[in-house]
This record gives structure tokens, sequence and C-alpha cells, in this order.
């Protein structure tokens, strides 16, 4: 899953207009953030495998970034963090939020990945699978990503100028993209597959800034 991760983010925003949309939008993110960091350092380890079925990513190897344990770890370490700061003791639930956003992650991975998600450790590893069905992966994906858009597009009244054409330029080329795409990509490495997301994440985390600073809403 990738662009589905966003529709909780949306969701978190149009709930609480206070918390900052891209910050949730790296929140959300925070797990595939590590784990692109880590294979890219050789701590974690994946392979291309051909002969799963829809996805050929083989996870083999990732107890830091999407262990259920580490996971937990990352949302209260980042609800810590957060506090040190005068506006988040302010506002506790836009840390309380936030770290959330951090444990949705591993909730949608859990739906969609194969039994390579470990609740602790390299152990005990859990996943439902829905990447073994590419057509129904893609509906639900893309599904939660624009559900998650339009709710937070009416809370916030929708954007002034150009932003307009941004968010719904943005959500449509990237459900476009996901619907091509699915979970059947062929990518040359895995080291690809690092970059190539995380490349994606600064742009709709910057493309998420801009749409956010020119909100309808007073």
């Amino acid at each position: 899953m990738l662009i589905g991760h966003y529709g909780p983010a949306f969701a978190i925003k149009a709930i609480d207009k206070k918390v900052s949309l891209w910050m949730l939008f790296i929140a959300v993110q925070l797990p595939d953030i590590i784990w692109g960091t880590l294979i890219l350092t050789g701590i974690e380890k994946a392979y291309i495998n051909p002969s799963l079925e829809s996805n050929p990513l083989d996870l083999s190897y990732m107890p830091y970034s999407h262990g259920m344990l580490s996971t937990i770890i990352y949302s209260l370490v980042a609800v810590g963090i957060l506090m040190l700061f005068p506006y988040f003791r302010k506002n506790k639930s836009s840390a309380w939020w936030i770290g959330a956003a951090i444990f949705s992650h591993w909730i949608l991975d859990f739906l969609s990945h194969r039994p390579d998600l470990p609740l602790y450790g390299n152990s005990a590893k859990v996943g439902l699978g829905l990447w073994n069905y590419p057509t129904l992966a893609v509906i639900i994906e893309v599904g939660i990503f624009i559900a998650g858009a339009i709710w937070y597009a009416i809370r916030v009244e929708g954007f002034k100028g150009w932003a307009n054409y941004l968010f719904w330029g943005f959500v449509g080329i990237a459900s476009i993209a996901s619907s091509v795409r699915g979970d059947a990509m062929s990518p040359g490495s895995v080291d690809t597959v690092a970059i190539s997301a995380m490349i994606f994440y600064a742009v709709a985390t910057t493309i998420i800034y801009f749409v956010e600073k020119n909100e309808r809403r007073p």
C-alpha cells in the first residue's frame, strides 16, 4: 500500500483542523521512510522474487521499520518529542493524532501485506495478504485515498486559486498511477523501490504543504 496511507492523514485533518496535514503526511509514511533508509544502509533486507503473487517484494527482514512493537515505540517517541514544543503542549490532541497516524501505517500494512510484518523483533509475522488480490487491493487503496481527500476538502471548504488545481491534480494523478501500477510492479532492485518511494513521499508532502496554506477556511 502506498497512497492508501494518506487516507488516514486526510481523515485526521478533517476531524481536527488544528493538526498540520504536511506533518501527518510524513507521519503516516514514517515506517516506510525508515524502511527505505535501513534498506539503503543494508540493515534491513528485502529481495525481488518474481514468483510471488502480485507484488514481487520479498520483505524478509524488517523488524525495526515495520514491527508492530517498533511502530508503537515510534508513535510514542514522536508524541514525546512533540510535547517538548509549546504549541503541542497547548494542543496535546495534535501530538496524539500524529502518533496515531504513525501507527495507522502498520494497521493498513497488516491488511495488505503477506505475513511478513513481525509483532516483535523478527518473530510472529502477520499479514492478511490483500496484495494477493491485486484488483481488490487497488480498489480498496484508491478508495481509502479518495474518500479521505474528499472528506478533507469538504471540511476545509476547498482551496484558494491555483491550490485547488494542485490538490485535485495530485489526487487524480496519484489515483490513476496507483490503479495502473497496482502492486504488480517489476522493479529492477529493492534499492530502486526504496529511493522511488522516498522521492514520492517528499514530492507529495511538498504539494500538501502548499495546498494546506491555501485552505479556504479562516
